[in-house]
């Protein structure tokens, strides 16, 4: 991807996600590998969500994702009730097993590091990818046993990794701390692609059977999770509690900013320095024009102050939007400072973009 504006994200609740199929996923993927490009990958599902609208540091990872794909039934169907044009789900399990299948003459080669996993799992897997001698490389494992980040992130780790020259490294620690050891240590590392696709260890190693493919096209495979793995109940019931609450208390409030007026209203937009002014609607219709200025603000130095409080209508594809151009200056070390309209203001708190 040469932008983040080149990306189709949509912020679904604040969380931005990519407009992408499975097809469309794996071929970025095998595109970063074969161009030795970064792209580190989240898979937002219900438990993502959760935590990203309570931590600000998990929605922040989020956005400093180079991809966010919809991993779970609830997050595709809340997205489609916001207007983004989701065409299915996107599940890492399902995006490795894609790129794992690939037998075409043409499918270049991927090497695989994992790297952390329940007791055993990390090697299996790599055992498991090494009989199988098909597109997937096995190019290594580790397993850190317990511990912080920092002490799971040692010269030793990384130089083993590197040493291994994988081209995708899969991370089993939690999501939580996983994608926290993914920040901590990604700049240091070789490989381009990195992910946090916990399950995907222990599918490859064979510990847990993944779903049947009908199970998953019914949105249920958290019900073939859970007897599988009985312990994961209580988080599957403590998310859906906390899903049903912020959907309850907040989808109007997204769907409101975004209902069209009579008239559609055009963009207009007005630097002053860092600052930009814009009015008008901030739709689909007018995402270009959307894209054009927050593109130029992101090349203007130091923070940036965005002044949407003549803006009437805004949808999850200008949040979206909004959240690249937040991603352009976080990744820099400066902040967006957005002032709403009392129109989107509350779309904007929902979101979780307001200062």
């Amino acid at each position: 991807m040469n932008s983040a504006f080149d990306r189709d994200v949509w912020a679904v609740f604040g969380m931005p996600l990519d407009n992408v199929s499975l097809d469309e996923a794996a071929r970025l993927i095998e595109q970063a590998v074969k161009t030795r490009t970064r792209l580190s990958f989240v898979t937002p599902n219900v438990n993502w969500m959760v935590r990203a609208l309570k931590n600000e540091e998990a929605m922040r990872q989020i956005v400093n994702a180079d991809l966010s794909l919809a991993d779970g039934a609830p997050v595709v169907w809340l997205a489609r009730q916001l207007g983004m044009p989701l065409e299915e789900r996107v599940a890492g399990s399902d995006l490795f097993d894609r790129l794992r299948s690939d037998a075409s003459s043409d499918a270049l080669p991927i090497r695989v590091f994992f790297f952390g996993g329940r007791e055993g799992a990390a090697e299996a897997a790599f055992n498991a990818l090494n009989e199988e001698q098909g597109r997937m490389i096995a190019a290594g494992w580790h397993n850190p046993g317990f511990g912080d980040v920092e002490s799971m992130s040692s010269t030793q780790i990384r130089d083993k990794i590197n040493a291994a020259n994988p081209d995708f490294i899969i991370v089993s620690l939690g999501a939580a701390k996983g994608q926290d050891w993914i920040e901590y240590n990604q700049s240091n590392l070789e490989a381009p692609v990195i992910a946090h696709l916990g399950a995907v260890v222990d599918f490859v190693a064979g510990s847990i059977q993944r779903a049947p493919g009908w199970v998953s096209r019914l949105g249920v495979e958290w019900v073939w999770r859970i007897f599988a793995e009985p312990s994961l109940w209580r988080r599957y019931w403590n998310d859906g509690k906390d899903l049903i609450g912020i959907v309850k208390g907040n989808l109007g409030r997204l769907k409101k900013a975004a209902r069209p007026k009579q008239t559609r209203q055009p963009v207009e937009a007005a630097f002053n320095g860092s600052a930009l002014t814009m009015s008008g609607d901030l739709v689909l219709e007018t995402r270009e024009e959307i894209r054009d200025n927050l593109s130029r603000a992101a090349q203007k130095p130091g923070d940036c102050q965005l002044d949407l409080t003549a803006v009437r209508t805004i949808d999850a594809s200008a949040l979206g939007q909004l959240r690249m151009l937040e991603q352009c200056l976080m990744r820099r070390g400066n902040r967006l400072e957005i002032l709403p309209s009392p129109e989107i203001e509350p779309a904007l708190q929902v979101a979780r973009m307001t200062l």
